[in-house]
């Protein structure tokens, strides 16, 4: 009897792998075994894998609303559109205090999914993108993750796999942040990789993590790592061992001083992923 239970109870931690894809490798050096992932070879979002983002949803100041008619499934990629095109924001409120809910319209449409609710990863864990950058004044696009616990952000979590501003096409900035002492003051180490022109072709993109260790590399080159104690707040809590769940977004300038200001003369714009991939080890 005791053995039955020690088997039941191997089956309810050990992770659910499932079969790779056609072409897709099973497993890579350093152990890590195929868990999820989307390789967009449908005609339509999985919904059972995303979830749409819709309306303003973040970042005050920048100059887009989501939609759904901007994300696609096109020749086995996920293709984020943006455009300059005055567009409702289906989160507006009359009345509210809330600023996300006080814009009515916005001067550009853009699009974004996230596996929020839908599919969280744990450590040990491996997220593999490969993607195109869009090219145009004012873009913004990411490629990121939030952590889920009782924190609100910072404190939470976010690491920044992929992100740039269309006035640097060299540079793509990874970013790990955190809240300092677990507050609201945000702590970040910030690296970067140069690159001649981003937009031209894809660039593949990692985030690899452990107990110890999280790294972010493109091209397989390591772009910069943390170690994850150094998140330890004071209570004993560290956001960064705790599951997290991806974001890909196409913002579009305005945020403070860093995007610059959008040119509706550079649109429509496309940012496309070509696939993405989860791996675990056993």
């Amino acid at each position: 009897m005791m053995k039955n239970l020690f088997i039941a109870m191997m089956v309810l931690v050990m992770p659910v792998v499932v079969a790779a894809p056609k072409n897709v490798p099973e497993e890579l050096p350093g152990g890590w075994v195929y868990e999820w992932g989307d390789e967009f070879n449908g005609t339509k979002l999985d919904t059972k894998k995303w979830a749409y983002e819709l309306g303003v949803v973040r970042n005050p100041g920048a100059s887009q609303a989501y939609t759904k008619d901007c994300v696609k499934v096109r020749s086995g990629k996920l293709v984020l559109t943006s455009r300059a095109k005055k567009t409702p924001n289906c989160n507006y409120k009359a009345g509210s205090e809330y600023w996300a809910e006080k814009i009515k319209t916005q001067p550009f449409a853009s699009g974004s999914v996230t596996t929020k609710d839908v599919k969280h990863f744990e450590a040990p864990g491996r997220l593999e993108f490969r993607a195109r950058i869009p090219k145009g004044k004012g873009v913004w696009p990411a490629i990121w993750t939030m952590h889920v616990n009782k924190y609100g952000w910072p404190a939470n979590g976010e690491i920044d796999i992929l992100e740039h501003i269309s006035q640097e096409p060299n540079t793509c900035y990874s970013i790990f942040r955190w809240g300092r002492n677990g507050g609201n003051e945000e702590q970040k180490v910030v690296r970067t990789r140069q690159i001649a022109d981003y937009s031209k072709k894809f660039h593949t993109y990692v985030l690899e993590w452990d107990d110890e260790i999280m790294r972010i590399l493109i091209d397989d080159e390591e772009v910069g790592r943390v170690n994850i104690a150094d998140a330890n707040y004071p209570n004993g809590d560290n956001p960064l061992r705790t599951p997290c769940y991806i974001i890909m977004n196409t913002a579009i300038g305005g945020h403070g001083t860093w995007p610059e200001p959008a040119d509706a003369a550079d649109y429509p714009a496309k940012f496309e992923i070509d696939y993405v991939r989860y791996y675990t080890k056993k």
